[in-house]
């Protein structure tokens, strides 16, 4: 592991119907703002988007400004070698602690480059500790 920050996501909750996924991107690049990870799904009539931007309040703005309906969550940022195990090795330290995930994405990458995973638990402050930890116990820096 080499990095982990706890960060803010915009939850942006649509309609489901075609185009919406164009809809929203578009408004946030016709801002200069960058979508630096993302993760989308339908769930019935909704769709729903998480969203990390290089600037949320912005984004946020834009978004509201044509009537989305925007949420901000805490989430915890690991940046991880790519590489069998990594992943592994994340969830079973979440296990031993007891800790429970409600949402997981993440981006992909070459083997041996870094991947970026994004989560949120029933308790954020603690996993954070805890990769912390796992970061100065490897000789890393964050």
């Amino acid at each position: 592991m080499e990095k982990v920050t706890l960060e803010k996501q915009l939850k942006i909750i649509t309609n489901n119907k075609a185009g919406m996924l164009a809809d929203v991107a578009g408004l946030i690049a016709d801002k200069g703002i960058n979508i630096e990870n993302f993760c989308a799904y339908a769930s019935g009539e909704k769709a729903v988007f998480h969203l990390l931007t290089n600037d949320n309040e912005k984004a946020k703005s834009a978004l509201q400004g044509k009537g989305y309906q925007i949420e901000e969550n805490k989430v915890i940022l690991l940046r991880l070698w790519n590489r069998p195990g990594s992943l592994a090795s994340v969830a079973a330290k979440l296990k031993l602690h007891g800790i429970n995930l409600e949402h997981v994405y993440g981006t992909s990458s070459l083997s041996g480059e870094r991947m970026t995973v994004i989560f949120s638990s029933d308790n954020n402050e603690k996993a954070s500790e805890i990769f912390s930890t796992m970061i100065v116990e490897e000789g890393l820096s964050t």
